[in-house]
């Protein structure tokens, strides 16, 4: 039986690989063939990028309100591909049926946001030094933005950076996850039933290294919002500092859950649980250090491992109540199996976990870790959690800034003075006091400093990356020049 066909999504069209080649995207549940998804290459990028840049003028000179009733539009539609959205994320990403879902809710208040947004973002008129004079600034948007997206969540993530790019005037060009195609497939599908104009989103499949690189490198491309490892951020930056386009970066993280003595132990390992082992940790803010006073450290750790012990491990497509699903592919189970045997061969010890069956990863709790070990010092972007035992909230703050990321965090404790107090001195871009690492909402500020990126995105503030202040003034008064000099007046 032949799969069906992923083609790109150019000028308003879908059209074939110029290379003819189509690769085979399989489910990471099961091995089983999905679809055959196109091949693309450099020309295919130049293609799509040309289309936007060509469809750039008359979008952005499209009124506010135009362009938000586009947005509406994809809106509506979207509301109409939701169930369709959920079955494709569990299945090509190996989501369960609460991560998916969620994603889905997610993402409609995003496109809301956007929507509602274009209207009312506004710049704003300046005091001016000279008489008379009127001083302005003006938003612009900064004209075809390259997205380029991870797989863990495809479909939000995405949408963010698409639709605020778009509700402010720009035109887009973007690179789904390799891993994800189907969901880059469904967004241009979106797009072609809200009737956006030719052009303006455009949808390339292929490699980082050869799309991707294309988009990056193109002089016609003003922008790129990236999400993704920080090795490839920082290979991001650097090609597009060349030629003095602007970045978004959200890279990785190594986010600290800190568990003061006041906590209570069952409570704080249940959030451990949720925090740490969502989405098989596959999330860029989950929680992937934990760190706990020694006053409440045996029970928190018998509790941790209690509660890990009871997740249901499973085929995410056979029960909507199914706690994990598997790793995305099997190069992840290799990476988390790396992990591991770096920490064992340094002294750690497994309290739980570690048991792997094709991409499906035990959700596994370390001990006796210490700083020069692979999971305290790297993203471990998988379900290895090690538990770091501290005396006070001083060296809890010293463990959490003693690695190169600074995404997000969080803190568990009935003390709000301590909680401010570490809420300030961890490095980090979000921190959150008695919840999870990885809250997010449609208009707050999301990003993280050190090797965790640069920008923020969300609401106002991806109206703020893709757009550049452009000063106007007008003069109501006849000046006097300085020269030439023997002019009088």
């Amino acid at each position: 039986m032949s799969l069906p066909r992923l083609d790109h999504f150019i000028n308003g069209e879908f059209v074939k690989p110029s290379s003819g080649e189509y690769r085979i995207k399989r489910s990471p549940i099961d091995d089983s063939p999905l679809t055959e998804v196109a091949v693309g290459s450099r020309e295919d990028a130049r293609a799509a990028i040309d289309a936007a840049y060509d469809a750039l003028k008359n979008w952005s000179r499209l009124t506010p309100i135009r362009r938000s009733e586009y947005l509406y539009k994809m809106l509506e539609e979207f509301r109409k591909m939701e169930d369709e959205f959920i079955k494709v994320l569990i299945e090509e990403g190996g989501g369960i049926y609460k991560k998916a879902w969620g994603e889905v809710v997610f993402t409609e208040r995003l496109i809301q946001n956007a929507a509602e947004m274009a209207r009312h973002y506004e710049g704003k008129v300046l005091n001016s030094d000279s008489e008379a004079t009127i001083s302005m600034v003006f938003k612009k948007p900064k004209g075809v933005v390259g997205v380029i997206t991870p797989w863990n969540y495809p479909l939000s993530i995405s949408m963010k950076k698409i639709a605020h790019a778009l509700a402010i005037g720009n035109t887009v060009v973007y690179k789904p996850a390799s891993d994800t195609p189907i969901t880059g497939y469904m967004i241009a599908q979106l797009a072609q039933r809200a009737g956006l104009p030719k052009g303006v989103l455009n949808v390339v499949f292929g490699s980082g290294g050869v799309v991707g690189d294309e988009i990056v490198v193109s002089k016609r491309v003003s922008h790129i919002t990236f999400t993704g490892e920080s090795a490839t951020g920082r290979e991001i930056a650097s090609k597009a500092g060349g030629s003095l386009k602007t970045v978004t970066l959200e890279l990785g993280g190594s986010d600290p859950l800190i568990i003061l003595d006041d906590a209570d132990p069952d409570y704080a390992a249940r959030l451990a649980v949720f925090a740490a082992f969502f989405h098989q940790g596959q999330i860029c803010t989950a929680a992937k250090r934990i760190i706990v006073h020694r006053g409440i450290a045996d029970k928190f750790i018998q509790k941790f491992v209690e509660y890990t012990r009871i997740l249901r491990i499973g085929d995410p497509r056979a029960d909507k109540n199914m706690d994990q699903g598997p790793l995305i592919n099997h190069n992840q189970v290799e990476t988390m199996q790396g992990f591991l045997k770096d920490a064992l061969d340094h002294g750690a010890q497994v309290l739980f976990g570690s048991d792997v069956k094709g991409n499906y990863f035990t959700p596994t709790i370390l001990t006796n870790v210490d700083l020069n070990m692979r999971v305290m010092k790297e993203e471990v972007f998988g379900p290895i959690r090690p538990v770091i035992v501290v005396d006070d909230d001083q060296q809890a703050i010293e463990i959490a800034n003693s690695n190169d990321y600074g995404l997000s965090g969080a803190v568990i404790t009935k003390d709000i003075n301590r909680a401010l107090n570490i809420a300030e001195n961890v490095e980090s871009g979000m921190f959150h006091i008695n919840d999870v690492t990885f809250l997010e909402e449609s208009h707050v500020p999301f990003g993280g400093i050190k090797a965790s990126g640069m920008g923020r995105e969300g609401g106002e503030y991806s109206f703020h990356e893709n757009t550049f202040d452009r000063w106007l003034t007008i003069t109501l008064r006849t000046r006097r020049f300085p020269i030439p000099s023997t002019l009088k007046s």
